[in-house]
């Protein structure tokens, strides 16, 4: 019996060690020593062979319930490392890009419940492709790292960093406000700023950061909208000359504030063109939102009234809805288009025209899209207008287009800077642009990089 009870003991030990590793071993041998206290008492009166033979067997327990903390100890750690690997970015040890939409998935479903708010902030290393290529990997790596510390030790505990792309950080911000975003990614930037990482022996280089903010429900109705609207804010800062911080803006939301009581229900018939853009081409959709900004401060710096930079506002936000004609593998062709294709683009401008033909009192909003891709040596396209017979919202919209095109990367072709897009407004200013124009943009951008 007494043989039977001991066996019991055994297994038990070997059980709370295979269960809870190393606590489970502390627990077995304190029992155990326990019991071998007592045996060693009761032997040292009676000097019995089994007394003997069951001190023995408890020795052993211990030794083997030792093997078997460590092997579960260690199969344990090693568990939770592969665990830690699957969620962390490998190279800068914040989560990655698979674990920040778990997480996202998992803050908005308790926002949903708890009626509260996510902040999401998009944050790219400004120029760092030319870390990379000038200094090397070995650099980049390092200002990847550096960067990641700098956020990570910033919001220990607090908000969820992670990477979200090759020189992108994302940071999610639980139950943040509008204000309390926008305020702790100009602390960002600003404990950045105090920053110059080292790249190698002789060589520091300073970093600047670009960030899109967006928040979630209140400006975003959906995961995928808190995305994309902060990547569409993270892209106009970076258009805004980079390191700068840009909250996404709603744009229907200004033309609700914008459009008079007596034309509100454009809005309803301008949410169902941008659902159209977005679901054809996400890039033209937010194209079209950065060239009607573009638009309107050139209409203000040229001190068009109200009605004028409304239609302006509108015009730059519908007109490349004609693309929804277009076959989307023309669109987004890396080669070279062929006449064929390239004359099919050509036909937007006149296919936005038609669509916005049922607008009744647009007539202004519809030639300026018609219009936008003339040239002011006659030389554009729908109708081969020129100079001033071309309508100043054209002429307008399509330095603001042009600018717009040339900073984005496209699959054929590669984005240019900011002061590289004006050399080109520049040198093509009294042949495709209006030159006035051209000046006016320029220093209205400048103005507002500064």
């Amino acid at each position: 019996m007494n043989g039977i009870i001991a066996q019991m003991q055994s297994f038990t030990a070997i059980y709370l060690c295979f269960r809870f590793s190393y606590s489970g071993f502390f627990a077995a041998v304190i029992f155990n020593l326990i019991d071998i206290t007592m045996l060693v008492v009761l032997y040292s009166n009676t000097r019995s062979s089994n007394l003997l033979i069951g001190i023995t067997v408890k020795v052993f327990t211990i030794i083997s319930t030792s093997i078997v903390a460590i092997l579960v100890g260690k199969e344990s750690a090693h568990k939770k490392t592969l665990q830690r690997l699957a969620i962390t970015d490998e190279l800068t040890n914040v989560y990655n890009q698979r674990h920040f939409h778990s997480l996202l998935d998992k803050e908005i479903a308790r926002v949903q419940k708890s009626k509260g708010s996510i902040g999401l902030i998009l944050v790219d290393i400004d120029n760092f492709k030319t870390f990379n290529d000038v200094y090397g990997h070995d650099c980049g790596d390092n200002i990847l790292k550096e960067t990641a510390v700098l956020l990570d030790s910033l919001f220990k505990n607090k908000f969820f960093v992670c990477r979200y792309g090759g020189d992108e950080f994302a940071v999610i911000l639980p139950d943040a406000n509008i204000k309390e975003i926008e305020s702790t990614a100009h602390y960002i930037k600003e404990m950045y700023s105090q920053r110059t990482i080292h790249c190698k022996s002789e060589i520091s280089a300073k970093v600047t950061l670009s960030m899109g903010l967006s928040e979630y429900p209140n400006m975003s109705g959906s995961k995928n909208d808190l995305i994309s609207h902060a990547d569409m804010a993270l892209y106009h800062a970076k258009n805004l000359g980079k390191d700068k911080v840009h909250f996404y803006q709603d744009i229907i939301l200004q033309l609700r504030k914008s459009i008079s009581s007596d034309h509100q229900q454009l809005i309803g018939v301008f949410k169902t063109l941008l659902s159209i853009i977005s679901a054809k081409d996400k890039y033209t959709l937010a194209h079209s939102e950065r060239v009607s900004s573009y638009a309107v401060m050139i209409g203000n710096k040229l001190c068009l009234g109200f009605k004028d930079i409304s239609i302006l506002q509108y015009a730059g936000l519908l007109h490349d809805i004609g693309k929804i004609e277009i076959p989307r593998s023309i669109l987004n062709k890396v080669g070279r288009l062929t006449d064929e294709e390239f004359e099919l683009i050509r036909k937007h401008p006149v296919y936005s025209a038609n669509m916005l033909e049922p607008l009744e009192g647009m007539d202004q909003l519809i030639e300026y899209v018609r219009h936008h891709h003339e040239r002011f040596d006659g030389k554009g396209y729908p109708d081969g207008l020129a100079g001033k017979d071309i309508s100043l919202g054209a002429r307008i919209l399509c330095v603001a287009d042009s600018f717009d095109a040339m900073l984005s990367e496209r699959p054929y072709s590669r984005s240019m800077t900011a002061e590289q897009a004006f050399r080109e407004l520049e040198k093509n200013a009294g042949t495709q642009f209006d030159p006035i124009i051209v000046r006016i943009f320029i220093d209205v951008m400048k103005e507002k990089i500064a």
